[in-house]
């Protein structure tokens, strides 16, 4: 017999080639070291995915790149694709290769896009350039005064006054939050941290600058504000000390009287109160100067007759608390509600819609005795616009009428490296507001981007028209992508006829042929067995 020998060697063969199958492939493990003045070779898949969307940072469009800033560079040609990480130097510059030095400091993103875009079209005809923000440029502040922590602490350009003061502990009790002082050399600035947390007025809550020293002050003399106000409480006086000022703060006057009373510490350390007409301080321009102990009351309306209320977007009359919402002014507002009234003439007591108003998202919310408040929806576009009668219903007393703020946001999903809401800006084109996204992904198919409205149209990216707040840029991803696709459908075909393979000739054909031979006896009536 001479299968002796083809058995000693089978065995042995058979384990080489699964130990072949599954060992990773020698050109994935080795890293590709390539020049930068070569030419550019088509992309692989590892090339393409990149970091992942988690380690980078989003900034805003009032972000403003410097020294230290890390950046990435896409070039997209017609066949090849390029990606650079680049850093920001000392004097605000990026070095593109194959583009050179491009100075970008000072600009925001989109702004950097756009001349780096220039330059690449300058020198290749068909080059698509996408800039992703990677990391933001690190450095150190000191915090001092009536901090938790005060001291030295490393931060990013991209982390605001309030972060930084929170990530220290925030301020203590003793502290002001309506005047804090930055001070960059010898020029210093003070901001009212309470604006922001009240209205998210932005301006008093800044980027951190490199040599920033932010020091928090003792608290500063207090007022109190009581009684039909919408937020009372006690309050630090701001820069300007003045009621009209304190009042816009805070939110405004609810349902209240015209008789105020003013508390005040005399020079001799008594108290006296005083009545003010409060209205006519506000809206007669006779303001009226807070001083540190002041309290004032305001009386509320004793609401004897049906009222109803709004709340939100609406143009309002005189004596309407007003507020920010969105960096939208919005009313609340109540009326007195007389019998058989519907809502269009709630609508215009309310001074009509305003025009930054969803209309087709109001809605009624209504309480009663006999079960839970209640969310009527109403649509103002039908009724306003349509004249459709069906959406004028009757109110009743204690109604709330809210009209919601049209949100000013452009929305970039899909194959984008950090999908998401975005602010509206009228001059960003959809390219634009991908590139504010992180770009495109890896397997992002660009030529098909879609842009929908809040009508329900839908365009291509091309032929869409300016896009509008609510827009939706949709980013799809490409079924098959690079020849790399094709050859790893191929590599996994292969390796499964290869353990096919290896099994057989390790058994010998043994196994398929017992299989076959159980298959045919079990069909067999005449084998005992099978019964």
């Amino acid at each position: 017999m001479t299968t002796g020998p083809v058995n000693r060697v089978r065995k042995p063969l058979c384990a080489v080639l699964i130990a072949t199958l599954l060992a990773p492939p020698v050109a994935a493990a080795q890293p590709q070291v390539s020049s930068p003045f070569a030419a550019p070779l088509v992309p692989t898949r590892a090339d393409l995915t990149g970091p992942t969307p988690t380690g980078r940072s989003i900034v805003g469009p009032e972000y403003r790149l410097g020294p230290g800033d890390t950046l990435e560079v896409q070039i997209v040609g017609r066949l090849d694709v390029s990606r650079a990480p680049v850093v920001v130097d000392p004097e605000g510059s990026v070095n593109v290769p194959p583009l050179g030095s491009i100075a970008v400091g000072g600009k925001s993103l989109v702004d950097a896009n756009r001349i780096i875009s220039e330059r690449a079209r300058s020198l290749f005809r068909h080059a698509e350039v996408t800039v992703a923000f990677v990391a933001p440029r690190a450095f150190e502040v000191v915090l001092s005064g009536e901090v938790e922590r005060p001291g030295a602490v490393r931060v990013a350009a991209t982390q605001r006054l309030h972060e930084v003061l929170v990530a220290a502990g925030g301020i203590t009790p003793r502290g002001s939050v309506r005047h804090v002082r930055l001070t960059v050399g010898d020029a210093t600035r003070e901001v009212d941290l309470l604006g922001f947390e009240l209205r998210g007025d932005l301006a008093q809550n800044p980027y951190m600058q490199e040599g920033v020293r932010v020091h928090v002050p003792p608290r500063g003399a207090a007022v109190v504000l009581a009684g039909a106000v919408r937020r009372p409480g006690e309050y630090e006086l701001g820069p300007g000390g003045s009621l009209r000022e304190l009042l816009e703060l805070t939110g405004g006057l609810g349902p209240a009287s015209a008789d105020t009373r003013l508390t005040r510490i005399g020079p001799d350390g008594r108290k006296a109160t005083a009545a003010l007409d409060l209205r006519a301080a506000l809206e007669g321009g006779r303001d009226v100067a807070l001083q540190g102990g002041d309290v004032l009351y305001v009386p509320p309306i004793a609401l004897l007759q049906d009222v109803v209320e709004v709340r939100g977007a609406f143009n309002g009359t005189d004596g309407a608390g007003r507020t920010l919402t969105s960096n939208k002014p919005t009313v609340v507002q109540r009326f007195e509600l007389a019998q058989g009234e519907r809502v269009r003439d709630v609508v215009l007591k309310a001074g009509g819609a305003a025009p930054f108003g969803d209309l087709r998202l109001a809605f009624v919310e209504r309480g009663g005795a006999a079960g839970p408040r209640q969310r009527i929806p109403v649509d103002l576009q039908r009724l306003l616009v349509d004249r459709d009668e069906t959406q004028n219903i009757q109110l009743q007393n204690g109604d709330v009428l809210s009209l919601p703020v049209t949100e000013d946001r452009v929305y970039v999903v899909g194959e984008v490296r950090a999908p998401g809401a975005h602010d509206f800006r009228p001059d960003l084109t959809p390219r634009e507001y991908v590139a504010l996204a992180g770009g495109p992904a890896s397997r992002a198919k660009v030529a098909a981007t879609m842009v929908t409205f809040r009508n329900g149209r839908t365009y291509p990216m091309r032929e869409a028209p300016p896009l509008e707040p609510g827009a939706v840029v949709t980013v799809p991803e490409v079924a098959v992508k690079w020849w790399q696709d094709y050859v790893q459908i191929a590599t996994v075909a292969a390796g499964l006829i290869s353990a096919y393979t290896g099994l057989y000739i390790m058994f010998g054909g043994n196994l398929v042929r017992g299989i076959t031979e159980n298959k045919f006896d079990a069909s067999n009536p005449s084998n005992p067995e099978s019964r």
